[in-house]
């Protein structure tokens, strides 16, 4: 399947770009997205949805500023893609439920793989200079009702 199609031209990219304008839903979008890492079957791919999660999560209130708008509404197109009760293949098939989401979350994190790994560097740069190690920082300590709704350029 042509993911970037699919994500970038479909309704998951204005998906995206809805929850990134709504910052109460995204901070709700963001804690079941946490919760759902933690499924049996999603091993593989945890943290990359963390990844992704702490990503969304830092760049909403201004502290990773190193993105790139449509990638960051793709990204989170695939999180409610992911978290969505209805997707392609239903998640309570054993088995192959989880499938498609694998496959969004690989296909995101490749297809983003340079600013992600950006991410990554600030990340690294940031506990380093904090001087903290072995240090997970939780998803919803983010308090997005306190952030200004997220203005996107029209694209």
């Amino acid at each position: 399947m042509d993911y970037t199609h699919y994500f970038k031209k479909g309704g998951w990219a204005a998906m995206g770009r809805y929850y990134a304008t709504h910052p109460g839903k995204l901070k709700r979008l963001l804690k079941r997205a946490k919760r759902y890492a933690s499924r049996e079957g999603l091993q593989k791919v945890k943290g990359e949805l963390l990844l992704v999660c702490q990503y969304v999560r830092d760049v909403f209130p201004g502290r990773y500023k190193d993105y790139n708008v449509l990638n960051l509404t793709v990204i989170v197109g695939a999180i409610v893609y992911v978290v969505a009760p209805v997707d392609v293949l239903p998640d309570f098939m054993p088995l192959t439920g989880l499938v498609d989401d694998t496959a969004i979350l690989l296909w995101a994190t490749s297809e983003f793989s340079e600013e992600l790994e950006r991410y990554r560097q600030y990340v690294a740069a940031r506990t380093a200079a904090e001087g903290v190690t072995g240090k997970e920082e939780e998803i919803e300590d983010v308090e997005f009702e306190e952030i200004p709704p997220f203005s996107l350029p029209k694209t």
